[in-house]
């Protein structure tokens, strides 16, 4: 009977083990499940997807590549009693449909440019009041800025000091013909890093260099809940980075916070607003992995306990108008 109760307490501990490392499988997915009610765990990706596709899509690698780069920091003046209990981007600005749209990076760690770039299109339709829809080209931001990073990670500021004093063209998203430089199947599908080019699509309307838009200011946003939410209804959304747990592949509702698996990498995305569900206080944050990921491409994540580091220097950029 002891030498049963022992294999039984060894295969127990090995069936345990399985779980916490395999990211996709339906036991993990139950174990979150079982494990709290905040939010439902569900699939996103095929089961068979590997771990190498899946850790690639975090692709944060830190702020700048020049570690004595000093940003700037912004400080807001705040009247708490003007920050609302509930606030959506897309509510406030629903002329601006960027704030919509939900990219895809595919099988390259692009998050980087996407949210930088996604963040941008937001921005610069809201502060010309909704006269300028320009969708910023995540393409030649990942090709073009070689100190910016690749397919295998980027730095923030970095692309946000690109936009600046470079500038960045127009592009959608992969096989939309859309701007003068969609994403590439290179990227989406190989995660391969496309070669720059200084050329707009065959029958784009304008040339590149005149397509062209800049950002006029960047900045570090302070940690303070209160400043990360006037930032984001004064100037809307800005990108964040968080630390990427195994759980996190399996979200699909509710308000996220960790549970169970490994630290796999670290993620850039935009956050878009803020509310609370079922008394919990959350981020509303626009991912860059398809809108059949998650809550149709958005999640929720728990505010307030700088939950997997996510209210830790936030970025932010003005457009040039």
């Amino acid at each position: 009977m002891k030498i049963f109760f022992s294999f039984a307490l060894l295969i127990a501990a090995v069936s345990a083990s399985t779980i916490k490392t395999d990211t996709l499988s339906q036991d993990f997915i139950d174990l979150i499940n079982r494990k709290q009610s905040n939010w439902v765990a569900g699939r996103n990706f095929p089961e068979n997807t590997t771990n190498e596709y899946l850790y690639k899509l975090n692709g944060f690698l830190g702020l700048h590549p020049d570690p004595n780069y000093k940003p700037k920091k912004v400080v807001h003046k705040v009247n708490l009693r003007d920050i609302p209990d509930t606030f959506d981007a897309r509510t406030k600005w629903p002329n601006c449909e960027s704030l919509n749209r939900i990219r895809n990076q595919g099988a390259c760690g692009s998050c980087w440019a996407f949210a930088s770039v996604e963040s941008m299109s937001d921005r610069i339709c809201i502060h010309s009041s909704g006269s300028t829809e320009f969708f910023f080209s995540a393409e030649d931001l990942l090709s073009c800025c070689t100190s910016c990073g690749d397919c295998g990670g980027g730095y923030m500021m970095a692309a946000l000091d690109f936009y600046i004093n470079q500038g960045l063209v127009s592009g959608g998203d992969v096989n939309s013909n859309e701007g003068c430089r969609p994403y590439t199947s290179d990227a989406f599908s190989d995660g391969d890093t496309p070669a720059c080019s200084a050329s707009c699509r065959s029958g784009y309307s304008k040339s590149y260099s005149a397509d062209k838009h800049y950002g006029s200011d960047d900045y570090v946003v302070s940690s303070d809940i209160d400043q990360i939410q006037y930032e984001v209804m004064t100037n809307g959304p800005l990108i964040v980075n968080f630390e990427v747990f195994q759980d996190f592949y399996n979200y699909k509702s509710g308000v996220y916070s960790y549970v169970s698996g490994n630290s796999v990498g670290y993620h850039v995305v935009k956050i878009v607003g803020w509310g609370t569900e079922s008394g919990v206080p959350y981020w509303l944050i626009a991912n860059s992995w398809g809108a059949d990921w998650g809550d149709h491409g958005f999640f929720k994540m728990r505010r307030g306990y700088n939950e997997c580091g996510i209210e830790y220097n936030p970025y932010a950029v003005l457009p040039k108008l």
